[in-house]
């Protein structure tokens, strides 16, 4: 998983410079309405918007584009990932518990009704990741997700340095790293991504 650009620590840094600007200006409308149901939506949607950054960036600057002083090619064993990409480590028990911990956050968020509210937006966005890296891996989500299906497949055959996102094309739009419009995805890609044969579907 090697680096696609010479310095992807000045590329991490303009990344964090424009996604701060965002997320700054979605929280701060959030509390301009205070009082107001306007304010736990902006703060939980703040705090749902850092999380899909923070998966962005953990998967294109630690998994792909290695910005630690020393390249570690088994990081988060995400290698691995590419060429098995049926083998999903995060189990159903995990899932379960993950939602059983959602539900508690995001009660006392809603009786707090306070800044902890980004914390629960937050919370939601890993416990959505979660399934969604599930059922990016299953054929039906086409019907479901097609184009974020479309990105991860294209991710794990052809463009591996595209892509990164999983819960939005939000991050990917805005730093130039959705996978090119034209790309085609062969019934031999979809084999080797969904680890079986079958038709072919987009």
């Amino acid at each position: 998983m090697n680096t696609s650009i010479k310095n992807p620590n000045n590329a991490f840094k303009r990344c964090i410079y424009q996604a701060f600007a965002i997320l700054t200006s979605v929280i701060l409308l959030g509390y301009s309405f205070n009082g107001t149901p306007g304010f736990f939506v902006f703060l939980f949607i703040g705090g749902w918007l850092s999380w899909t950054f923070v998966e962005y960036c953990v998967h294109r600057f630690l998994m792909h584009e290695l910005i630690l002083p020393k390249e570690k090619k088994n990081i988060f064993n995400h290698q691995r990932h590419h060429q098995h990409p049926e083998e999903l480590d995060v189990k159903p028990i995990h899932r379960l518990g993950i939602f059983i911990v959602f539900l508690v956050i995001l009660t006392i968020s809603i009786r707090l009704n306070n800044s902890f509210t980004i914390f629960a937006g937050f919370f939601s966005g890993f416990l959505f990741y979660n399934f969604l890296h599930y059922l990016l891996h299953q054929p039906f989500c086409r019907y479901l997700l097609p184009q974020i299906q479309r990105n991860h497949i294209l991710h794990h055959t052809r463009y591996p340095n595209h892509g990164y996102s999983f819960s939005t094309s939000l991050w990917d739009t805005l730093f130039g790293t959705l996978p090119p419009k034209d790309a085609k995805i062969s019934t031999r890609m979809q084999e080797h991504f969904f680890h079986k044969s079958t038709k072919k579907i987009l």
